[in-house]
């Protein structure tokens, strides 16, 4: 499609091949003379008439104020004058010049060649033109979709959980005390999140192993606040490799079963399930909550399962699943998002 950038060429390849179209047959007739390039006579006018058409009448009628009646009034004038001109050129101009012309016997099959002539050339122009500016329309509507969906993981991004960060911090000041090698290993992770929010989630797509590395990482973190170490149970199916998913996608419905779980229940109080095939990505997560919490999680949150739902429109359309089911104490989320490979 780079070849739409160049206007004057797009024009400039538009009439020679119309001019070759007309002036082939002629060729064949009378061969390489003068004469086989009598349409230079009508191109001049053909020009003028087309570009009324496509400069005027469609961007002034029919693409901003859709006055229909105005551009048909202009069309019809437009269009007429072009055949009497070219009437003329053909029953006066060519004879006076020498040259053979197609005419038959009726005057109205000679009109009728003209106007289906200039159809052709008018209509090719007018269908170009229009699909030009739709093509114009859908690229600067991608363009928006891409810098919505950019600027809303960019506020994904800023804001993903304080309330876990300065819970790993609390963490890891108790940790220091009890066990320095486990504090020094929440360090590292922390940093590894820290960096992928920062580094890795700039781009538009990253590698389903990097993502599901941080996912790991993020709850390798989470499981300090639990009291088990079961408490928490994470299940992968499927290869990751060669695969490449919007970055955070998942981790604000993860982030979700963490923050609002209930610490009361038996093991396991949230259980995530992450399924990767090559055609989609299911993640199911379930979590315990307190029955008197009749708030759906982060329902008021900017980074709560509504920004989620929104960015995955933005992302995919109408094409993927995205389910929130609470039953008693239990609540339930699921997704399902098409995968294309890298």
């Amino acid at each position: 499609m780079k070849i739409f950038k160049y206007r004057v060429l797009n024009h400039v390849l538009f009439w020679i091949v119309i001019f070759a179209f007309f002036t082939f047959p002629r060729i064949v007739a009378v061969g390489f003379t003068l004469e086989a390039f009598v349409n230079l006579l009508y191109i001049p006018f053909d020009i003028i008439a087309t570009y009324i058409f496509i400069e005027f009448l469609i961007p002034r009628f029919i693409l901003k104020n859709r006055h229909f009646l105005l551009f048909s009034i202009g069309a019809i004038v437009t269009f007429t004058l072009n055949i009497l001109v070219s009437q003329y050129i053909m029953y006066n101009i060519q004879p006076q010049l020498g040259f053979w012309t197609y005419k038959s016997n009726s005057v109205l099959s000679d009109v009728m060649k003209l106007i289906v002539n200039n159809l052709m050339i008018i209509g090719t122009a007018s269908a170009l033109k229009l699909f030009s500016y739709f093509y114009k329309i859908q690229l600067a509507h991608s363009e928006l979709q891409r810098k919505t969906v950019q600027s809303e993981l960019g506020i994904l991004r800023s804001q993903v959980n304080p309330h876990f960060l300065f819970n790993v911090l609390n963490n890891i000041d108790a940790l220091i005390f009890e066990d320095k090698e486990k504090a020094s290993t929440a360090i590292f992770l922390l940093s590894k999140i820290m960096r992928y929010m920062l580094q890795e989630s700039n781009h538009e797509k990253v590698t389903l192993d990097k993502e599901v590395e941080y996912i790991k990482d993020y709850l390798e973190l989470a499981k300090l606040s639990f009291n088990s170490p079961n408490f928490l149970r994470f299940n992968l199916k499927g290869s990751t490799n060669f695969k490449e998913v919007p970055p955070l996608l998942f981790i604000p419905l993860i982030e979700n079963a963490v923050k609002h779980c209930n610490k009361q229940v038996d093991p396991p109080g949230i259980e995530i399930d992450f399924y990767v095939n090559d055609e989609y990505i299911e993640l199911h997560t379930k979590n315990f909550i307190k029955r008197n919490d009749f708030k759906l999680p982060d329902s008021g949150s900017g980074t709560g399962l509504k920004n989620v739902e929104k960015r995955l429109q933005l992302v995919h359309g109408d094409n993927y699943s995205f389910d929130i089911n609470r039953n008693m104490d239990k609540f339930e989320v699921y997704l399902k998002v098409p995968l294309k490979t890298s």
